[in-house]
């Protein structure tokens, strides 16, 4: 057995990638959007036998300068291939990290495939939310949700809101807008650049595998949610709103949209991605739709004990009020 290190993946590792799952996120087309889009280095690690790739894990590197971290994957993806593999795949893979003067690696259960214990020095607990399609039937129309969800987008067709599909660039800045208004809202420092958004744009979106839909009024946009498509998945990647237009129910009107489409393609998964175990009201948007929320966690492994402290330390003050307002004024 030999390791194999791709730093632009390509067929073969696609071929090898979709006898295991069809999710975008292990493609060779989502490690252009790291690339691009975070400025990561892609390193897809290979486990070969007699030429065969037999097992893998897909991640980037991403370069904070302070700290060096492997994620495997952006938003989460794990070991694929065949599990009798796995071991002496992460212990090649964890010898390689070191290697390259990596700090840490973080690694994030998937929730569309079985899960691989990995060795970790600590656990990150999350949920995530997972909305079967299959059920609902486009010849019942709201009849598919419960009441306080029908009321919601009968508001918001009611007051004149109607969902459209991002058309052009200009608009990967009104989206980034909003999202940048609903972390300040938030009180959450917002974690994607504008740059982010507009790879998704030229990268996928162009492709017809993302979308972003926004729920307008006239010329206003009130709200806006990015699409990723995995071929029977839909996934919510991320939203943004803007306050003014919030008590007409815009999220709501965008999420029945996104139901309906998905019904109309033929997928079978409304993927909601993760949330934390403790954002209460987040959660519960997500599952008065009917999804079920499953743990999920991601496993932290430190190779630089010291700098990975003073990383976390730095992080939780610069999540807490003060550092949230300092962050504000330095994006001004």
């Amino acid at each position: 057995m030999e390791l194999k290190v791709f730093e632009v993946p390509g067929k073969e590792w696609d071929d090898f990638a979709s006898r295991y799952t069809d999710l975008i996120f292990y493609q060779s087309v989502w490690s252009e959007v790291l690339r691009k889009g975070l400025g990561g280095q892609p390193l897809y690690f290979c486990l070969k036998e007699g030429g065969d790739i037999v097992a893998g894990l897909p991640g980037v590197l991403l370069d904070f300068k302070v700290l060096r971290i492997f994620y495997a994957s952006i938003p989460y993806g794990n070991t694929i291939g065949e599990r009798e593999f796995f071991p002496p795949l992460t212990d090649l893979a964890e010898k390689e990290l070191r290697r390259r003067g990596i700090h840490q690696c973080r690694m994030t259960e998937s929730p569309f495939s079985p899960s691989y214990p990995h060795r970790t020095d600590r656990l990150i607990p999350a949920k995530c939310s997972l909305l079967d399609l299959r059920p609902f039937g486009p010849e019942k129309g709201l009849e598919n949700y419960r009441g306080e969800v029908r009321r919601a987008v009968r508001k918001a067709r009611k007051n004149g809101l109607i969902v459209k599909g991002a058309t052009s660039p200009e608009e990967i800045e009104v989206f980034h807008r909003l999202y940048l208004a609903s972390m300040d809202r938030n009180r959450t420092g917002a974690k994607y650049p504008l740059r982010w958004f507009q790879v998704l744009y030229e990268t996928l979106m162009r492709q017809g595998k993302a979308d972003i839909r926004f729920a307008v009024k006239g010329d206003q946009y009130a709200a806006g949610v990015v699409l990723v498509y995995s071929p029977s998945a839909i996934h919510y990647l991320h939203n943004g709103s803007d306050l003014v237009h919030l008590e007409n129910r815009p999220n709501d009107l965008i999420v029945d949209d996104i139901i309906r489409k998905g019904m109309k393609e033929g997928k079978t998964v409304l993927d909601f991605m993760g949330s934390d175990r403790q954002d209460a009201a987040l959660l519960r948007f997500k599952e008065k739709w009917g999804s079920q929320s499953i743990d999920i966690r991601t496993f932290v492994r430190d190779f630089h004990p010291i700098r990975c402290f003073l990383w976390e330390t730095g992080k939780a003050w610069m999540a807490s009020r003060l550092g949230g307002q300092l962050l504000k004024i330095f994006r001004k």
